[in-house]
């Protein structure tokens, strides 16, 4: 996804920052502008800017330079998809834990490397 998928009057989805993205409220919006280095959407009188980030395509974030920074999607589908992303990579590295990870067989953690190294 780019800054270039998004056009003017069309419905996005906005996940809030910090403790809003753990409870995963979405708030749904309008992009107001669209440029080359931002999209733009109105909050009452307030605009908000997003930009794309260097490590994502699937969301567009915040241009802000204090707090807790949203994340703007296309779809709540696109939003769906990113919180069960992240929801995985917390149970995998709560499983993963220097307590937990004797408990594990050689064969468990030889799957798993399997798994992991699979498209390597």
């Amino acid at each position: 996804m780019t800054i270039k998928d998004f056009k003017v009057g069309q419905t996005a989805y906005i996940l809030g920052g910090g403790n809003l993205t753990s409870l995963g409220l979405v708030t749904e919006t309008e992009v107001f502008k669209v440029g080359r280095r931002y999209v733009t959407i109105r909050e009452g009188r307030v605009e908000t800017r997003f930009y794309e980030p260097i490590n994502s395509t699937t969301y567009l974030v915040e241009d802000k330079d204090y707090g807790s920074k949203r994340l703007l999607f296309l779809t709540t589908n696109a939003v769906d998809e990113y919180k069960e992303l992240n929801d995985l990579r917390n149970w995998v590295q709560e499983a993963t834990n220097w307590m937990k990870i004797k408990n594990y067989t050689l064969a468990q953690l030889r799957a798993v490397k399997e798994i992991l190294e699979e498209d390597k």
